[in-house]
């Protein structure tokens, strides 16, 4: 059941649902119920697709949280968490619900808090605030013990820790970091020294929102004849080069003006963060990690040129609907157009879906592709600049309590958040396919996060977007100019981490 990111697949998801009973019914030492058939679903979930779901030995699915066999006399464990004043969607809405109001994603939150509070004997409380990591900082430095959690967004998150502002979260009791609920990847990625300050998993979901992923539009496909997405997906052939063939054979000058426009008729669609995006997703990195298990740059290897002169080859294709051929290629001006059925294939963030509203066709959600058939599998980068992450600080005096709340809030997810956010996702944004549902499966499994990018040591995370901005596919010269300083500062960022205790 355990993969390499913890997330649980639709599939696993299906039969933890039927063999999970209520986990407040659940003392650390019970057990659950030998038969799945007596343990129904969790409160307010359910899944038809367990129904079809194959047969799977319980102790494979069945996994429970270690908890304290204690309670803890309705102590409040405090969050601090991020408030977006522009967008509400990048706004943290998976920690705290006051009430049930209706809505998938904060009747699973408060139900999962319910259910926590009555085991624990605890209060679930949360302060949200736009400039999280400021308000943090602040008061971790004051030698305040007002939160219990903090959760500004990564980017932001990175210099709490290099601070010495947050505590290893190997060492918070109760938190048991190889559970799938703890999102895998995040704990490899941004393992520091063999530290680990910050993570996600099931208890988030900006994590999914900021995901980047591919639409399509199926009938823009189906009337060209073109190969389905999703059976080049499943084939392992969905490549760069498929994507711009593909791409290439739609565009056309639909108004007849002897001019690509706005007005006319576009295969793919280049969004300002795409070529980043098919970077990591071609394989490649701005760091990672060496035969030391310390970081280096990735970026300026032989094979890091070879995918970014690919990644430009479409990018720059005058075919493109990009900030090179037409010009605007800003969030409203292409989901308008996609909408209109004026561009097949688009670059976006899963979070985007949210504009696809007003579609009158059926569309499809894809990974970024490849860079050829021989990569070992797909890679999707996470925008972790409104990403949410659990840290624990400095400051924080009942570890004991705090670690077994977040364990049980990620746990607990599992059966709550989780399965709500894929419905959210699947079937109130439009998006009706069961295949999409598989493809958001292969997508959560195979997110990137990457340090170099996170922190843009000396500038390396953000080379390739400034390259692309500058129709420049000279990646060896423009890393060259930088190498010192970002090394340099690499360097820094990892004696610091090396003298935290």
């Amino acid at each position: 059941m355990k993969n390499r990111t913890g997330r649980i697949p639709k599939t696993v998801l299906a039969l933890m649902l039927a063999l999970l009973m209520p986990f407040s019914a659940l003392s650390c030492s019970e057990t659950a119920p030998e038969d799945p058939s007596a343990a129904g679903d969790p409160p307010g979930q359910t899944d038809p697709a367990a129904e079809n779901a194959p047969d799977a030995e319980p102790e494979e699915t069945a996994l429970k949280a270690e908890l304290p066999d204690k309670t803890f006399g309705g102590a409040e464990v405090m969050f601090l968490t991020s408030k977006h004043l522009g967008f509400d969607w990048y706004t943290s809405h998976e920690i705290y619900a006051e009430e049930m109001d209706g809505t998938l994603i904060n009747d699973a939150v408060f139900t999962r808090n319910a259910q926590i509070e009555q085991q624990l004997d605890v209060k679930i409380a949360e302060t949200k605030l736009p400039d999280c990591n400021v308000i943090a900082k602040n008061s971790i430095n004051a030698d305040e013990d007002i939160y219990h959690v903090v959760m500004p967004y990564i980017n932001s998150t990175i210099s709490l820790a290099t601070q010495g502002l947050l505590l290893d979260l190997n060492g918070v009791p109760w938190i048991d970091l190889e559970k799938p609920w703890w999102d895998q990847r995040a704990n490899e990625n941004m393992l520091i020294a063999g530290k680990l300050f910050i993570t996600t998993g099931d208890i988030a979901i900006l994590d999914n929102e900021c995901t980047m992923v591919m639409f399509f539009n199926k009938q823009m496909i189906a009337d060209r004849g073109l190969e389905s997405p999703y059976e080049l997906v499943r084939e392992h052939r969905w490549t760069l080069d498929k994507v711009r063939e593909m791409a290439d054979g739609v565009t056309n000058d639909a108004d007849g003006d002897g001019r690509l426009t706005h007005s006319d008729v576009w295969g793919l669609s280049i969004a300002g963060n795409a070529p980043i995006s098919m970077y990591f997703g071609a394989g490649e990195r701005i760091v990672d990690k060496n035969e030391e298990g310390s970081l280096s740059f990735s970026i300026g290897s032989p094979r890091s040129f070879d995918v970014f002169s690919k990644v430009m080859e479409v990018c720059c294709d005058e075919m493109m609907l990009s900030a090179h051929t037409a010009g605007d290629t800003g969030y409203n001006t292409v989901a308008a157009m996609f909408n209109e059925s004026r561009v097949m294939m688009v670059t976006f963030a899963l979070v985007d879906i949210n504009g696809m509203r007003e579609a009158e066709f059926e569309f499809g959600i894809l990974p970024y592709p490849l860079f050829d058939e021989n990569q070992p599998e797909y890679d999707n980068l996470i925008s972790t600049g409104l990403v949410s992450s659990v840290s624990v600080p400095i400051t924080c005096r009942d570890q004991e309590l705090t670690g077994a709340v977040l364990e049980a809030m990620a746990w607990g997810s599992v059966s709550t958040l989780t399965p709500a956010y894929y419905d959210n996702a699947l079937k109130t944004r439009y998006v009706r396919d069961e295949e999409s549902g598989d493809m958001l499966d292969i997508i959560f499994a195979t997110r990137v996060y990457d340090l170099g990018f996170i922190s843009d040591w000396g500038g390396a995370g953000s080379l390739v977007t400034n390259l692309y901005n500058g129709k420049s596919a000279d990646l060896a010269s423009g890393w060259a100019r930088i190498q010192k300083v970002a090394q340099k500062q690499l360097d820094k960022a990892l004696a610091s981490f090396e003298e935290l205790q």
